[in-house]
């Protein structure tokens, strides 16, 4: 055999050993995958509104730093909300406002949770429409050890004398009752949020806010008794709201003459209340 039918033949087989690996390669070959497009979401339209820039408490006045403009979506904006094309000037024309229910950093600002006072005391600008604020005297043993801070929740409990006829004999039996529960303390002395990093604020007097005739029967048991607030756990305030109940009408205790009425064994007796205190 010839060199020349030699080469020739270890060419062929050279190109036969190269299609079959290719012919091999092919088949290993995955499937081409097909890419499904999918179209984007429409933009959602946004605007700027006015948020805090930092956690703000009750009665905080608000500086210009303690705002900044922020996105949001228009679909959320209420009327309340304070926008860049409807306020452009807010962060200048709110300062000195002062809030009436406490911010967090991020969360927009209300027009309702702010007062705008016009040189106005910051207690009447945290009072509820309608409220009143009624001062009484605390001490560390009335008010719950100290621990009642602004912005709390109490129920104000009554103790007082009761002059009970026995026979030919007259003696002072103690009465105690709840007159007032779940009502919102505005300030001890003269502190209306509470100190960061402070437990406790041990005070002489406790601001409450009541509608005028629970202030009524407030001041109207200041002069039967003692006064004392006991502190209502948070879950508990959540949960019962923001009403003031009166749990017992102390007026109607009474008659005109001052007197209250005492059962006893089925029987109704009338003695008057004691101690005017």
């Amino acid at each position: 055999m010839s060199i020349m039918r030699i080469l020739i033949l270890v060419v062929a087989g050279g190109a036969a050993l190269v299609a079959a690996m290719l012919v091999r390669g092919m088949g290993q070959q995955e499937a081409p995958q097909i890419v499904e497009m999918i179209e984007p979401e429409p933009s959602v339209p946004m605007s700027q509104v006015l948020v805090a820039s930092a956690d703000m408490t009750l009665g905080h006045r608000i500086a210009p730093e303690d705002l900044k403009w922020q996105d949001w979506p228009e679909e959320l904006i209420t009327e309340n909300y304070y926008t860049s094309e409807d306020a452009p000037e807010a962060t200048t024309e709110l300062a000195g406002a002062i809030v009436r229910t406490p911010f967090y950093s991020g969360e927009p600002i209300l027009a309702p949770k702010i007062y705008q006072s016009g040189g106005k005391g910051v207690l009447s600008a945290v009072l509820t429409e309608g409220m009143r604020a009624v001062a009484v005297e605390i001490s560390v043993e009335t008010a719950a050890g100290g621990f009642i801070l602004p912005n709390d929740r109490v129920d104000v409990i009554l103790s007082y004398d009761v002059e009970v006829t026995e026979g030919d004999t007259q003696t002072e039996r103690p009465a105690i009752q709840t007159i007032l529960q779940n009502v919102r303390v505005l300030a001890i002395d003269q502190t209306i949020a509470e100190i960061e990093d402070e437990s406790v604020v041990v005070g002489t007097t406790a601001t409450l806010e009541l509608s005028p005739r629970h202030a009524e029967i407030l001041m109207l048991a200041t002069r039967m008794g003692d006064i004392s607030l006991s502190l209502r756990g948070i879950e508990e305030a959540e949960r019962v709201g923001t009403e003031v109940v009166a749990s017992a009408n102390i007026q109607s205790a009474r008659d005109a003459a001052g007197s209250v009425k005492i059962y006893r064994g089925g029987n109704t007796e009338q003695t008057n209340v004691g101690g005017t205190r």
